[in-house]
């Protein structure tokens, strides 16, 4: 029987002289799938949008690259120059090797969540579906190109009953079994039971998904790759007399084993549903800052102008480091009142700083490193920011103003609008009230913070960046940072 070319599927087509493959589409389509669909799980498991774009941008082609010179490294004999393996001598990309891509992929994305410190069993979590769906689709190509197929089938009829399959699976005068069709369905299986798995099985662990997926996709390659070896095509990986695919994909299945065990004995142990609990409580709708050490870097206007005011009023007197670093997080009126009693003193120093401050105020001030970004982002995310500060307003709004956020921020609340500073958590509350904010996180970088946070029993992140860190952490914040935008790691889009 004849190929009707009515059913015959070219692998490529043009629009305009830009030619244009159909295994191409079908490998993008997989991605996108693989991305959308990890993006909304990600955020499931708090893992922000941002990291999971940046981490497709990096796999991706670094995967690609590796089913090309996977495929290159096991046909050496081929007469290999850069361009032909660039694809630029006329031949284009003839020749990928899926087993490459995943192993450059996995290594890949070991490499970015330990550089970036993000939890590698929750990429791997996102990783394993997207695996499958993405060859599921990426399958597809191969039937356009008339290639990863089997022997002859020697009951034609099993495969006439679908015409459009039947045409294009008509290679070198007989019908051939659709092993790209059967790996296309077992994945399809696979990704199912993982969706299954991690919304169902309450003891699936963190990281569980990449293990089943390294087994379940060993066992379908060995089964369609002993086919493929069958079929007499040229394309089957060999070195020596070993099928390299078949060989690769028992390692597959050992490693896969192999880790699903020592992880129970060795691993962090974090059940998948209860990961998705803790980040749906934790899935905050504001995030509050306090201004000075946490979004503004004033520790030099700060310890001047209390060194100039001392320098007025109590000539002589040596500030410790000890002593200026305890001016972060109180009031001046605080501060002041542990030198003196007489109220009318209190408040000349009070002036004095403040005229000193202001005057100085915008040559001394800058940003916290990755301030401004990190607001810029969390501000496009759709969250409710604001600023509660132990300042006066019109001195927070200024300095807002300075480093470029005051426009980001949808409440400013100054030491001058409550009736108790902080610790008191007055400040916070009339945020939360004034916002309508039902999960609000308190950002500061001093104890009062922490604890003016806790008074308004919500939770609280201490920078570690302080002055004081020890301090914090001493008053047990919910979360802890060591850098401004670590803050998206904790915060759930």
């Amino acid at each position: 029987m004849g190929v009707n070319s009515n059913l015959w599927i070219d692998p490529s087509f043009k629009i305009g002289n830009v030619e244009i493959r159909w295994y191409a589409i079908c490998i993008l389509i997989g991605v996108i799938i693989a991305v959308v669909m990890g993006v909304k799980e990600g955020k499931k498991l708090g893992i922000p949008s941002d990291i999971v774009y940046t981490g497709v941008i990096i796999t991706v082609p670094i995967a690609l690259i590796g089913t090309r010179l996977w495929y290159v490294l096991f046909n050496l004999g081929d007469g290999w120059t850069l361009k032909k393996i660039l694809g630029l001598d006329g031949s284009g990309l003839s020749g990928l090797a899926i087993q490459g891509g995943i192993i450059s992929a996995l290594i890949t994305v070991y490499i970015y969540c330990r550089v970036r410190k993000i939890p590698l069993y929750a990429i791997f979590d996102i990783v394993a579906p997207g695996f499958l769906i993405g060859q599921v689709c990426g399958r597809w190509g191969n039937f356009c190109n008339h290639e990863l197929y089997g022997p002859i089938i020697n009951n034609p009829s099993t495969i006439t009953w679908f015409p459009w399959l039947a045409q294009n699976m008509y290679i070198n005068g007989a019908y051939r079994h659709p092993t790209f069709l059967y790996e296309s369905i077992f994945n399809l299986i696979g990704f199912i039971i993982i969706l299954v798995l991690r919304r169902k099985f309450k003891k699936l662990q963190s990281g569980d998904l990449i293990g089943f997926y390294l087994v379940w996709y060993g066992i379908v390659r060995i089964f369609t790759e002993s086919l493929r070896s069958n079929s007499g095509a040229e394309e089957v990986l060999m070195l020596g007399g070993i099928h390299i695919s078949i060989l690769v994909s028992i390692l597959f299945i050992v490693i896969g084993i192999a880790f699903l065990i020592l992880k129970r004995f060795y691993g962090p142990k974090r059940y998948y549903q209860d990961i998705i609990k803790e980040v749906a409580e934790n899935k905050f709708d504001t995030i509050l800052f306090d201004l000075d050490g946490t979004i503004l870097d004033s520790k030099n206007l700060i310890f001047s102008s209390f060194v100039h005011t001392f320098e007025v009023h109590r000539p002589g007197y040596q500030l410790t480091d000890e002593e200026l670093n305890s001016f972060f997080g109180p009031t001046l009126q605080q501060s002041f009142s542990r030198y003196s009693n007489d109220q009318n003193e209190i408040d000349e120093m009070i002036k004095t700083y403040r005229e000193f401050n202001i005057s100085n105020h915008d040559d001394m001030v800058k940003p916290i490193f990755g301030a401004k970004p990190l607001i810029k982002t969390l501000h496009k995310k759709g969250y409710m920011l604001g600023v509660v500060s132990s300042k006066k307003t019109d001195l927070v709004i200024h300095g807002l103003e300075i480093i470029d956020v005051k426009d980001y921020m949808n409440i400013i609340i100054g030491c001058d609008e409550v009736k108790n500073p902080k610790p008191a958590p007055d400040g916070i509350l009339l945020a939360i009230k004034e916002l309508e904010s039902k999960n609000a996180l308190y950002v500061g970088d001093t104890k009062n913070d922490i604890i003016a946070g806790k008074n308004a029993n919500i939770k609280t992140c201490g920078c570690l960046f302080s002055l004081e860190p020890d301090k914090i952490i001493d008053e047990s914040p919910d979360f802890t940072i060591k850098k401004l935008d670590d803050i998206l790691k904790i915060c759930v889009e």
